[in-house]
């Protein structure tokens, strides 16, 4: 983690209720990679029969640059809906307690199911190798079957549109770094991180 600069951030109440986020304060590329390809948060979104935008909470990994998702058919509404109305939209972000340290990348595009075999393994395995790093042996194969199930479908995210936001560019208090983790050093009423020795 980049240490905390002295930038001290510049509240502008007209400049932050005009911006514009895509153009004005786009993450880093270095940053947006990193958030990126190696980020744990991510939502997604779609509507669902009765025209209601859904989000939810998924596991997601970076296959030759696009967002893939696994889900299971017939228990849960997703997958058919996205068959039927194929728009989406997955936000990635960190975990950024300090608001000058929140960045985000939104996918704006169309689903792409897939029944594959070959890809189910390997968003399933790829999936283990990122959440479940620390299980081993048996139990590494256990997490596997867990998940690579027959009901199980993959949503590729096809891009149409991909735009990035950094706070911290946003009250001229930029911070390099992704801050991952730093939610886990909870805040004290004061404010303070309580840091854990």
């Amino acid at each position: 983690m980049a240490e905390q600069q002295s930038e001290a951030p510049v509240f502008d109440p007209i400049k932050l209720e005009r911006l514009k986020v895509e153009s004005e304060y786009p993450m880093e590329k270095d940053d947006f990679n990193e958030l990126f390809y190696n980020g744990r948060y991510c939502e997604m979104a779609h509507i669902n029969s009765k025209g209601y935008p859904i989000v939810t909470p998924m596991f997601y990994v970076v296959i030759n640059d696009h967002v893939h998702l696994s889900s299971i058919k017939g228990y849960r509404y997703k997958v058919h809906a996205l068959e039927k109305r194929p728009k989406m939209t997955v936000c990635i972000h960190n975990d950024g307690m300090i608001l000058r340290h929140q960045k985000s990348i939104l996918v704006v595009g169309q689903a792409r199911v897939s029944d594959d075999e070959e890809l189910r393994k390997k968003v399933h395995w790829t999936i283990i190798d990122k959440y479940w790093f620390d299980a081993v042996g048996d139990q590494r194969q256990a997490a596997f079957e867990a998940i690579h199930t027959p009901l199980r479908a993959i949503i590729e995210v096809i891009p149409e549109k991909i735009i990035s936001w950094d706070f911290g560019k946003m009250v001229k208090a930029y911070d390099p770094g992704v801050w991952f983790k730093e939610a886990y050093n909870f805040p004290t009423p004061g404010g303070a991180a309580d840091k854990k020795k």
